[in-house]
């Protein structure tokens, strides 16, 4: 008698240990939206009640794992904000084409990391997925999220030039442009506009505007300013922490000019000095529009 309670008690025991590990998918999910790398990505983590045969057991935890990653690559991508009033969520809530799109995109993500290991005969895996915010960073531009979203139909971008710039007595030195940094000897290649550590919450399609003396808002940059073939192969901007690493984009080529942001407003524009604004507009004539490229990066620092 004594035995088969000692025999019990181990069953139960066995039973408790292996509970955590019987369900089909765990819920620790880690993934993130990553500006600097330009992708979105989703983390699952599976595993399958234990069975006779391994290579079922291995396949049944895999696929569970890629079904949480999915999960959890969706409710990233919904939290991604397109403009500062948008989000991936609202298109998708609004547009059932879009929601379409968006959920094939989710079944054909990229399995970026897939990792297994056995726990005794308990199959346990774990699976990232990611989706790339533009063509260019690693998937083809058809299963970017620009792409996926169909920004510029939504948003249109037939070329807008920028407005005449009044210029503003600058204090100090004639010409003097303080804060903006370039080789002046050769063409601009490519602008990054530096926050300086200013709050901005990041975006797909950013706005960078001036604001003359009379209080005239004028746009310098936005989806409007960008080839629409240029957008589904580069977006409308980059995101780097320093102005160092912004440097090292290949796509802004090799004379970067470097623009501190005077403010960020309340509706997440970036706003530059008229002087840098009217610097940038000079620096894109002559078949020189590196605007129309999408070469613009920004920086927190």
């Amino acid at each position: 008698m004594k035995k088969k309670k000692l025999l019990f008690c181990f069953t139960v025991f066995i039973f408790v240990m292996l509970c955590p590990f019987m369900t089909i998918a765990q819920e620790d999910m880690t993934g993130e939206v990553n500006w600097v790398g330009g992708y979105v990505s989703g983390i699952g983590y599976g595993t399958a009640t234990p069975g006779k045969n391994k290579v079922i057991d291995k396949l049944k935890a895999l696929r569970a794992a890629k079904v949480v990653a999915q999960r959890d690559l969706l409710e990233n991508i919904k939290g991604v904000r397109i403009s500062s009033q948008t989000t991936v969520e609202n298109m998708m809530l609004k547009e059932d084409i879009i929601k379409t799109r968006v959920d094939g995109t989710i079944k054909g993500a990229r399995i970026f990391k897939r990792h297994f290991e056995w726990q005794g005969n308990v199959p346990l895996a774990m699976v990232e997925l990611r989706i790339y915010m533009t063509g260019s960073a690693g998937g083809s531009s058809s299963k970017s999220l620009v792409s996926t979203l169909d920004l510029n139909r939504k948003y249109g971008t037939s070329y807008c030039p920028i407005p005449p710039i009044p210029k503003v007595p600058s204090p100090g030195k004639p010409g003097a442009r303080p804060g903006i940094s370039y080789d002046s000897s050769k063409p601009v290649t490519g602008v990054v506009f530096s926050l300086a550590g200013q709050p901005f919450e990041r975006v797909l399609l950013p706005v960078v505007r001036t604001e003359t003396k009379s209080k005239r808002k004028i746009t310098i940059y936005s989806v409007k300013s960008v080839d629409p073939k240029i957008i589904r192969t580069y977006g409308v901007a980059r995101y780097a922490d320093t102005v160092e690493s912004a440097r090292k984009i290949t796509h802004l080529g090799n004379n970067v000019m470097v623009v501190p942001a005077v403010h960020v407003s309340s509706d997440n524009s970036i706003f530059i000095g008229t002087d840098a604004a009217r610097l940038v507009k000079e620096t894109i004539r002559f078949d020189n529009n590196y605007l129309k490229k999408a070469k613009v990066a920004i920086t927190s620092e």
